[in-house]
């Protein structure tokens, strides 16, 4: 059995396991910091999960366009978790980006924007988010960027390699178009498009996943105070074991 067979079997067993985990979660859905955490790892599970029909369908360019998706979603809950005060800076930036949108929608230049610049209670709603954002910046918390949430998950040096390399696959750079569609035969270039599988690249990147929903997951069940530590630890070391850390 290759590597790439070990750790996608891996996967598939990881995800059963964990959404059967997920289903017995025992939480305070009045509780901001529970409702968040668990939602993020709703969308952590959804999205690992994803991945499966990508690969199944040989649509493997999208795999790590998605897999960006999941580890940005794997930051936040790593820091929400940590530190319940990280729920301000993902209202905040909530907050920022809607007034944005409601002063793009005032600014009467966007076609798009018609509807939403005839409602009449425009102009309050963009005075109710400037208080809002006022209120929580007066209290010190900000709105974070990408690298500062990396920074502060503790994860500077997979933001400078695996994030950079999956933001290069999102936004359609040289480096990862020539990957993903050309091939050089005695100094020629070929385009293909559906090009075959790189089943070392693809055991990166299930392997990124498995190792993001691990950490996810000991982050969620530690938060919530489930039973379920000895089985994660049982899967960690499966994990170790695949790639030889063992």
């Amino acid at each position: 059995m290759s590597k790439f067979q070990q750790i996608y079997g891996f996967y598939e067993t990881l995800l059963g396991k964990m959404l059967h985990l997920a289903s017995k979660f025992k939480f305070d859905a009045e509780h901001p910091l529970h409702l968040h955490a668990v939602a993020l790892y709703g969308s952590i599970i959804e999205l690992s999960s994803s991945l499966k029909p990508l690969y199944l369908s040989e649509h493997y360019s999208s795999v790590p366009i998605i897999l960006r998706s999941l580890l940005e979603a794997y930051v936040d809950l790593e820091n929400l978790s940590k530190d319940p005060k990280y729920g301000y800076s993902l209202e905040l930036s909530y907050l920022e980006e809607s007034l944005k949108f409601l002063k793009e929608a005032k600014s009467d230049q966007n076609i798009y924007m018609k509807i939403i610049a005839e409602k009449p209670d425009l102009d309050v709603r963009i005075d109710n988010f400037k208080k809002e954002i006022a209120t929580l910046k007066s209290k010190g918390y900000k709105n974070l960027n990408i690298f500062k949430k990396f920074q502060k998950a503790n994860l500077k040096n997979e933001y400078r390699t695996i994030y950079n390399m999956l933001c290069c696959a999102a936004h359609n750079n040289y480096r990862s178009l020539r990957d993903r569609h050309m091939t050089s035969n005695n100094g020629k270039i070929k385009v293909e498009y559906f090009k075959k599988p790189d089943f070392e690249e693809l055991e990166i990147w299930f392997g990124v996943t498995c190792e993001i929903l691990l950490r996810a997951s000991f982050s969620i069940h530690e938060l919530l105070k489930t039973n379920a530590m000895k089985e994660l630890k049982v899967l960690r070391g499966k994990l170790n074991e695949i790639r030889g850390e063992t």
